[in-house]
C-alpha cells in the first residue's frame, strides 16, 4: 500500500537543476499520502531490483549472526546499523527526489519602505550616527543581503513621511518630513501595487505614527507579510515632552477658559519642569507654574485658569521646560546657551486656540408693570459690552386712568367718527397698553410694541417676560415666540410676578406649552419669606454658580430670607431640571427656578416674582453678585442662539488631507439660505492670507464648503464673509485650528516594539534586527509568495546518505573489534 503512490512516478532526469513548473505537474507526481506527497522516485523501475538486493543482503546478514557468538543486545544493535547502511544503498538505486516549491525569480516584489519623518534625526546615547543614517548603512546596496534579495525579487523601495514616495539617491535622504503617515503610506502602498505579486514588505521606522491614532491597525488584508526592522535595544532617552492638552471654556465669570497639561518626564530625576502658558498675539506670560521632577519617570498635570482679555479667535502657546532649557527656548538667539541635555526640544511646545465667542447678543426684555427689575438688570448687563438690552416697558395696562369715551356708543376715539367706515375700523383704539421703548438702535424699532414678524423677532437672541398675562400677547404673537424658541433657537426666560403664571388659561396657550412645568391645581402656597438655594443639578451648572469651586459655593449663602413673591409649579415636565428652590422659614422647599431644552432652543422660569430685592441688599458696594448671577444668566439664555452665518472646521485624521471649512448660511427666517457668495479667508499664524471662495454642497440647503491645506505652519485663524447677490451684507463668522505635528511626531521617542510586533503579527510577517537580514533574504525564496515555481531535488546523492551509511558501517566494525571478533 504504501509503493503504491510511488510506482505511480514516472521516471524522471537526475539533473539537481530546478524543473520548471509548466514542465513539471504537481498534480500528476503527487497523490495524497501524508509525507510521501513531496518525495518522487527518479528511477521507479528499480524498485523490485532494490527490494531483490535488500533481502539478500538481510539473509546474509541473518545466518551470520546466528553464527555470532554476540550477547543479544550487542547482536540487536550490530543488526540494526547494518540494516540501515544496507537499506540507505538501496534506497539510492531509485533515485528519490523531493518535490517543492520557491519564488521564481524576479516575478514577485519586496517592498522597502523606510521612515524619513523627523523623528528618525534622533541619536540613542552615545550613539555616532541617528536612526536615519544607521537605516541607510543597512541599506547599503553593496551589502550582500540586498545582493542576495535582488537575485530573486524585484526590489522596489519608497520613503514615507508625509506620504509615501519612490525612494531616490539613498543618499540625498534627509528626516525633515513633519510627520510620520505610516498607516496611510502602508495603504498607499496597498493602492500602488494591487494585482501586482507582493511577496514582503520589509519596514525600516521607529514605529511612532501621527496618523490617528483611534484608527483601526488591523492589516490582515495587507498583500503581504510585514517586516519591521530594528537595532538592538537602545538606552533610554533624556526628555520632558507635553503629552495632552484639554481646553474648557465658557463665557460665564466664575468659570473662565481653562487649560489642562499633562506632561512627561523621562531620565531627568531631581530636576523641575516649568509650564508657561504664552498668549501669542501679545507675547506676555499669561501663567507660569515649576514642579518638581520625581523619579526618572515622572507624569504631572498643571492647570491654568484665566479669563481671555479679548473676544473671538485667541491663540496661546504652551511651553514645558527645566532651567537648563530656559534660555533655549525663550531666547533662542541669545549667546554662550550650552548644549541641552534633551534628545529634542520638538516636543515642549504646542500652540492652542480659544474661540470666544462676540456678540453683540441682543436680548429683548418685555415687562408688564413698572418694577426695579429691568433697573437691576440693565445695570448689570453693562458691564458686558457684548450684550445688547433692549426693553419694552407697560407703564399703563389696556384701561386707561381717565377717558372721553362713551363706552356704549363707540370704542374707538370720537375725534375718527365721520371719517368713513374704513378710518374708524383701523381708528386708533383707547384701550390700548402704553409702552415705553429703552435701548433701540433705531426709531421705528419695536414701534408697534412686541415684534409681529419673524425678521423682527428673530433678529434677537433671548426674550425675557417679567410679569406678563396670557392676554398680553396675541394668539400669533405668542406662536412666533414659539417658533422663535424651537426654530431659530432663541432664549426664552420668564420672570414670576402677579400676573405671571397666576391666569390658568394660560395653560392652554403656546406659553404654557413652552413653560417647563405643568401648571399646578393648588392655589395655597407655603408662607414666606424665601431664600434661594441651588439644587444638585444647579450646581452643575457654571452659569448659575458666583464661585469657582464646589466649596466656596456651598460656604456662600446665595440670599437671605428677603423674597416674599413667589409663584407656585406643577410637575416638572419631562427633561426639565429644577435648578433652585424657594426655601421658607420652616425649610419647605418650592422649585423658584426649572429649565428645560425646547426644540433648538431653551426656555426657563423664574418663580420668584422680586429678585431684585437681591441687588437691593448687598452687604457693601464692592458686592456684585446679584449682578453676576444676571450676566451669567443672560450669558447663558443668549450663547447657543445660532447666528445667520456659522462656521465649522472638519480636521481630517490623515495630515496629508486639506481641512474641510463648512459655512452654514440663514436667511432672516433662519431658514436655509442658497445663492449666497462666501468668501473665507485663512491667514496662518505670521502669515500672509489667503481668500478662497466657497460653493453650494450638492445634498445640504445653505452649506457652503472649501477646503484648505498647509504643509507648515502651526495655527490658522479663519473667517467668513457673507453677502447676497445683490451685494447686501448678509454676517461674518471667525475660527481657528492648530496642528501641532512636531509635538506629535516626537510623543515618544523611544522604538515602538509593542506597535511594531503587532503590526508584524497581523499581517503574518515577523520582527528582524539588522544582523539577520542575510538569513531573511536567503529563507524568504523558499516562503509562500504568490509566484512560485515548483522544483525537484535529489536526495540518494546528498552527502547525508552516504555520511549516514558510512557511519552505521563503521561503528558496527568498531562494535566487532571491541568484541574480540574481527
Amino acid at each position: 500500500m504504501i509503493l503504491q503512490p510511488l510506482l505511480m512516478f514516472r521516471s524522471l532526469d537526475l539533473d539537481p537543476s530546478p524543473i520548471a513548473q509548466s514542465a513539471v505537474n504537481q498534480e500528476s507526481l503527487v497523490e495524497s499520502a501524508g509525507w510521501l506527497s513531496d518525495i518522487v522516485l527518479g528511477a521507479p523501475e528499480w524498485i523490485p531490483v532494490s527490494v531483490a538486493v535488500f533481502l539478500i543482503l538481510l539473509s546474509v546478514i541473518l545466518w551470520n549472526a546466528s553464527r555470532s557468538r554476540f550477547s543479544p543486545q550487542t547482536l540487536t544493535l550490530s543488526l540494526t546499523l547494518k540494516l540501515i547502511a544496507v537499506a540507505l544503498v538501496c534506497v539510492c538505486l531509485v533515485q528519490p527526489m523531493r518535490l517543492g516549491k520557491r519564488a521564481r525569480p524576479q516575478d514577485n516584489l519586496v517592498a522597502i519602505v523606510l521612515d524619513t519623518s523627523q523623528s528618525m534625526q534622533l541619536k540613542a546615547p552615545g550613539a555616532a550616527v541617528d536612526r536615519l543614517e544607521r537605516f541607510k548603512q543597512v541599506l547599503d546596496p553593496d551589502q550582500n543581503w540586498q545582493t542576495r534579495l535582488q537575485q530573486n525579487f524585484d526590489v522596489r523601495p519608497y520613503h514615507f513621511g508625509r506620504r509615501l514616495e519612490s525612494m531616490p539617491d539613498l543618499a540625498s535622504l534627509e528626516a525633515d518630513q513633519p510627520t510620520s503617515s505610516l498607516l496611510h503610506s502602508l495603504d498607499s502602498l496597498k493602492q500602488r501595487l494591487e494585482g501586482r505579486p507582493l511577496a514582503g514588505t520589509i519596514l525600516l521606522t521607529d514605529g511612532n505614527l501621527t496618523d490617528n491614532e483611534q484608527e483601526t491597525w488591523d492589516v490582515s488584508e495587507f498583500p503581504s507579510p510585514i517586516y519591521p526592522v530594528i537595532d538592538d535595544d537602545e538606552p533610554a532617552f533624556q526628555d520632558l515632552c507635553i503629552d495632552q492638552i484639554s481646553i474648557q471654556q465658557t463665557d460665564f465669570e466664575t468659570s473662565p477658559a481653562k487649560v489642562e497639561i499633562q506632561y512627561h518626564a523621562t531620565g531627568l530625576p531631581n530636576q523641575k519642569a516649568t509650564i508657561q502658558l504664552i498668549d501669542l498675539q501679545t507675547g506676555q506670560v499669561v501663567e507660569e507654574i515649576t514642579e518638581s521632577i520625581s523619579g526618572s519617570e515622572h507624569i504631572g498635570k498643571v492647570s491654568f485658569r484665566f479669563r481671555p482679555e479679548t473676544a473671538g479667535v485667541v491663540f496661546y502657546e504652551v511651553l514645558a521646560f527645566t532651567d537648563l532649557d530656559r534660555e533655549t527656548l525663550l531666547n533662542p538667539t541669545a549667546q554662550g546657551i550650552q548644549e541641552s541635555a534633551e534628545a529634542t526640544l520638538l516636543n515642549n511646545a504646542q500652540i492652542v486656540s480659544l474661540n470666544r465667542k462676540s456678540g453683540p447678543y441682543r436680548l429683548l426684555y418685555l415687562t408688564g408693570r413698572p418694577n426695579w427689575e429691568y433697573k437691576f438688570l440693565r445695570r448689570s448687563l453693562q458691564a458686558d459690552a457684548e450684550i445688547q438690552l433692549v426693553g419694552l416697558l407697560r407703564i399703563a395696562k389696556k384701561e386707561p386712568k381717565f377717558s372721553f369715551r362713551d363706552r356704549s356708543v363707540s370704542s374707538t376715539n370720537p375725534l375718527f367718527a365721520g371719517l368713513g367706515e374704513d378710518e374708524e375700523e383701523t381708528a386708533e383704539q383707547y384701550d390700548q397698553p402704553v409702552i415705553i421703548r429703552l435701548g433701540v438702535k433705531e426709531s421705528e424699532e419695536l414701534s408697534d410694541g412686541f415684534p409681529t414678524s419673524e425678521e423682527e423677532l428673530f433678529a434677537y437672541h433671548a426674550v425675557i417676560l417679567d410679569d406678563i398675562e396670557s392676554d398680553f400677547l396675541t394668539q400669533d404673537q405668542m406662536l412666533l415666540l414659539r417658533r422663535f424658541v424651537s426654530s431659530r433657537g432663541g432664549g426664552l426666560l420668564m420672570l414670576g410676578g402677579q400676573e405671571a403664571f397666576s391666569a390658568k388659561a394660560m395653560r392652554e396657550t403656546p406659553l404654557g406649552e413652552m413653560a417647563p412645568f405643568y401648571w399646578s391645581k393648588q392655589d395655597s402656597k407655603p408662607q414666606g419669606p424665601y431664600r434661594i438655594q441651588l439644587t444638585k443639578e444647579g450646581m452643575l451648572q457654571p452659569w448659575l454658580r458666583l464661585s469657582d469651586n464646589e466649596s466656596g459655593e456651598r460656604s456662600q449663602t446665595r440670599t437671605s430670607l428677603i423674597h416674599s413673591t413667589l409663584n407656585l409649579s406643577g410637575e416638572l415636565k419631562p427633561g426639565a431640571s429644577t435648578l433652585a428652590v424657594a426655601e421658607t422659614p420652616s425649610q419647605i422647599q418650592i422649585p423658584a427656578l426649572i429649565s428645560q431644552r425646547f426644540g433648538r432652543g431653551r426656555s426657563a422660569a423664574w418663580m420668584i416674582g422680586d429678585l431684585w430685592r437681591s441687588s437691593m441688599r448687598r452687604e457693601n458696594t464692592e458686592d456684585d453678585s446679584a449682578g453676576q448671577s444676571w450676566r451669567q444668566m443672560a450669558r447663558w439664555l443668549v450663547n447657543d442662539a445660532p447666528s445667520r452665518v456659522e462656521l465649522s472646521l472638519s480636521k481630517p485624521t490623515d495630515p496629508t488631507q486639506p481641512v474641510r471649512i463648512t459655512t452654514n448660511v440663514r436667511d432672516e427666517s433662519y431658514l436655509p439660505m442658497d445663492n449666497a457668495k462666501v468668501i473665507v479667508t485663512v491667514t496662518p499664524l505670521g502669515g500672509e492670507p489667503v481668500s478662497l471662495e466657497s460653493v453650494m454642497d450638492g445634498e445640504d440647503s445653505g452649506v457652503y464648503q472649501t477646503e484648505y491645506w498647509s504643509p507648515e505652519g502651526s495655527a490658522f485663524h479663519i473667517s467668513a464673509e457673507v453677502n447676497s447677490l445683490d451685494g447686501t451684507r448678509i454676517g461674518e463668522a471667525e475660527s481657528g485650528w492648530t496642528q501641532n505635528a512636531g509635538a506629535q511626531e516626537f510623543k515618544q521617542l523611544a522604538v515602538n516594539r509593542e506597535r511594531l510586533a503587532q503590526l508584524a503579527k497581523d499581517s503574518g510577517g515577523r520582527i528582524l534586527r539588522a544582523s539577520e537580514l542575510e538569513k531573511f533574504a536567503s529563507d524568504l525564496p523558499n516562503q509562500r509568495v504568490p509566484v512560485q515555481e515548483t522544483w525537484l531535488y535529489p536526495l540518494w546523492h546528498t552527502p547525508w546518505i552516504l555520511t549516514l551509511a558510512i557511519v552505521c558501517l563503521c561503528l558496527e566494525w568498531t562494535i566487532r573489534r571491541t568484541k574480540g571478533m574481527a
